[in-house]
């Protein structure tokens, strides 16, 4: 399809002045539905289904709605719950990430953490705070 496509156009018309956010609440939702969805095959229960088709219902709804402000407000009640809910496992996976790349080192005069990265060899460290130097292997 061409990006100046009649059908594009027509769809940025149709959107214009509605909510249209991939948000936390809407993410949430489908995988939800997803999930729930796979556990309905191996269950084999109707009513799984049937909760599942309504939660991507009220996602679509929340997608297609006028009342962005309403839709925000609602958004953010949910990240109330559901950031504190989730942040211990972002932090890990940020740990991990950057355990994966870099070298953790403590300065001995001010216990400021430095971060160098991995696979440098034996190097003389800087410390930003106090300039303290000392050698250390990454």
């Amino acid at each position: 399809m061409k990006p100046n496509s009649k059908t594009i156009q027509r769809v940025q018309r149709f959107m214009r002045g509605r909510y249209g956010q991939n948000d936390h609440l809407n993410r949430f939702l489908t995988n939800l539905s997803l999930l729930l969805l796979i556990i309905s095959l191996f269950l084999r229960t109707q009513w799984l289904i049937l909760v599942a088709i309504l939660l991507l219902a009220f996602g679509y709804w929340r997608l297609f709605s006028k009342k962005i402000y309403r839709q925000v407000a609602i958004n953010r009640g949910f990240e109330r719950i559901w950031l504190p809910i989730i942040r211990p496992f972002s932090r890990f996976r940020y740990w991990i990430s950057q355990h994966r790349h870099y070298k953790f080192f403590t300065c001995e005069s001010c216990q400021q953490r430095i971060r160098i990265p991995r696979h440098h060899g034996c190097v003389r460290v800087t410390c930003p705070t106090c300039h303290h130097q000392f050698k250390a292997r990454t």
